[in-house]
């Protein structure tokens, strides 16, 4: 008797909760103020990953499959006649890995699980809204894009 139960409550222990209501990928939305700008996503190595024309959805991978390794993304967004526009898209934890793991004493999610997965992660602003400055006339102009 004792063994079923411990089987029945040993998986509990060997998962995160992050990891079992998270997951690899997240939907990001990007728009822009005028509409139809391109943007081009790129990851910490410079990959692109995702481009476009806005307004657009992409779905970006948070980790890496590393420990405690996420992905790291940077958004640029151009159009000529407008100053370029770059910002990173950045995480933070997600509440099932902050809040989800406690019942457990949180060792099995936060330290051994759940930084290999990625589902501890979210993105702070899964809808990012760009608005677009307009070059000014000027001898200065060559500047802009």
């Amino acid at each position: 008797m004792k063994r079923i139960i411990l089987a029945l409550i040993l998986p509990f222990f060997l998962s995160g909760c992050a990891s079992l209501l998270g997951s690899e990928e997240e939907a990001v939305y990007i728009d822009s103020s005028p509409t139809n700008i391109a943007f081009v996503v790129a990851d910490s190595a410079g990959n692109i990953v995702a481009k476009g024309l806005t307004p657009r959805s992409v779905i970006l991978k948070k980790a890496d499959g590393s420990y405690f390794g996420k992905q790291a993304y940077t958004l640029t967004v151009m159009r000529e006649g407008y100053y370029s526009t770059i910002m990173p898209l950045e995480y933070r934890y997600s509440y099932w890995y902050t809040f989800g793991n406690l019942p457990l004493l949180g060792v099995p999610g936060w330290f051994i699980v759940d930084p290999y997965f990625g589902g501890m992660y979210t993105f702070k602003t899964p809808r990012v809204k760009v608005v677009m400055r307009p070059c000014q006339p000027g001898p200065f102009r060559y500047m802009c894009t």
